[in-house]
């Protein structure tokens, strides 16, 4: 019998038919969530498999305000998990955003939201992938935070782990809840600011991390982490910056994309983390470079001459008033200088958002203008510079 999933009209119970369970999650994996709730209406087989493909990957965000403070959907789904083991066991990623509008306030309720959250994660023993972004400090009298489950193994599954306005946390609250994490390859912190202690075994598979300068000197050492985001202070001790230094394998990709970067604090980065390939940096030079042109760049090239692996430097995140097409000129020749400062390097994006590539066949830059408004191919320029060749 051939029966058409993307037409609900034509879902209807028929006890002639069956599929196991296995061939039926076979076809229904690729259906939006409208589809399957059809899906789920066909017979009682159909709903379970179909509910379980629904709550394999939850994604909530809702928006609190004056006259709706309540999550109610993220309380109606845990309870949900909670009530109906397989469906637990079936969760693979959870993602919660709450959005917190003016005139929002903590319902006393709330703590009953937190609890059935916290218990739902427990029960879901084959969770992958963790994004928690509650927004719970910017609510007037907020409760304390939240509660992770303290059992390792509803964790031993879980890769990805992204917490932020989650609130405070008390002593050792989150270096607990990190030494469950066996299989976390990802971490991100983006709001946790407070000095942690982590055992040398925990976050062994570890691999990026994202959050402040002095939570990554903390977390990094020892670890196999080569993809690091620094946000929050513009201000990194060399103390901090030589612990990141520490990682098991060379640190090869840097994001600085969410703070500003001083030519003073490159100068430290380079010293102390000059094994990164790709490095994404947003200068604190704004209105220097409104006025003065990006040509006032080219004083970074002893700077960038330390990274002895660098082949990607991304400036894009810099903002500068009236910066475009016109600067083409001043682009390429910044392009040649750092070149030969950095011979490894093949990769420029600007501010501009003009990205240019090294074409090693001919020895010569090529850009593309990757702005929203449109694509646009520049022609090639060749480089006479004499360490293009290398």
């Amino acid at each position: 019998m051939a029966v058409e999933l993307h037409d609900p009209q034509r879902l209807i119970p028929d006890s002639t038919l069956f599929l196991p369970n296995e061939t039926l999650v076979a076809i229904c994996r690729s259906l939006s969530p409208s589809v399957l709730a059809a899906v789920a209406r066909v017979s009682r087989q159909w709903r379970g498999v179909a509910e379980w493909l629904l709550y394999s990957n939850i994604f909530i965000t809702e928006t609190l305000s004056a006259s709706s403070p309540f999550p109610y959907n993220t309380l109606r789904c845990c309870q949900t998990i909670r009530l109906h083991s397989n469906l637990a066991r079936g969760l693979h990623k959870l993602h919660i955003r709450w959005k917190s509008e003016h005139g929002a306030h903590y319902d006393p309720d709330f703590n009953m939201v937190l609890s059935n959250l916290s218990l739902a994660i427990g029960l879901a023993i084959n969770l992958e992938s963790l994004d928690l972004h509650l927004g719970l400090p910017s609510l007037p009298e907020h409760p304390t935070s939240f509660t992770f489950p303290a059992t390792v193994t509803c964790y031993i599954s879980l890769r990805r782990v992204s917490l932020s306005g989650i609130g405070p946390f008390t002593y050792n609250r989150l270096t607990d809840f990190l030494h469950l994490l066996p299989a976390a390859r990802h971490l991100r912190l983006p709001d946790y600011y407070d000095p942690i202690s982590l055992l040398p075994q925990a976050l062994p598979s570890l691999i990026s991390f994202s959050g402040s300068p002095r939570v990554a000197a903390a977390i990094l050492p020892g670890r196999p982490v080569q993809s690091l985001v620094l946000i929050g202070q513009d201000y990194i001790p060399d103390l901090d910056l030589s612990q990141m230094a520490l990682t098991s394998v060379p640190l090869r990709h840097l994001d600085l994309s969410s703070m500003l970067v001083t030519p003073t604090l490159l100068r430290n980065l380079s010293r102390n983390l000059n094994t990164v390939e790709s490095l994404k940096v947003k200068l604190a030079l704004r209105h220097t470079l409104h006025f003065a042109g990006i040509g006032l760049l080219a004083a970074l090239s002893h700077l960038l001459g330390a990274f002895r692996n660098l082949s990607t430097l991304d400036l894009s995140p810099t903002h500068v008033d009236f910066t475009g097409l016109g600067d083409r000129a001043e682009e390429l020749a910044l392009c040649r200088s750092w070149h030969g400062a950095c011979p490894s390097l093949r990769r420029v994006v600007f501010p501009s958002q003009t990205d240019w590539t090294f074409q090693e066949s001919d020895n010569t830059w090529l850009s593309v203008f990757t702005g929203e408004s449109r694509t646009r191919r520049r022609p090639a320029f060749h480089s006479s510079n004499k360490f293009l060749g290398t």
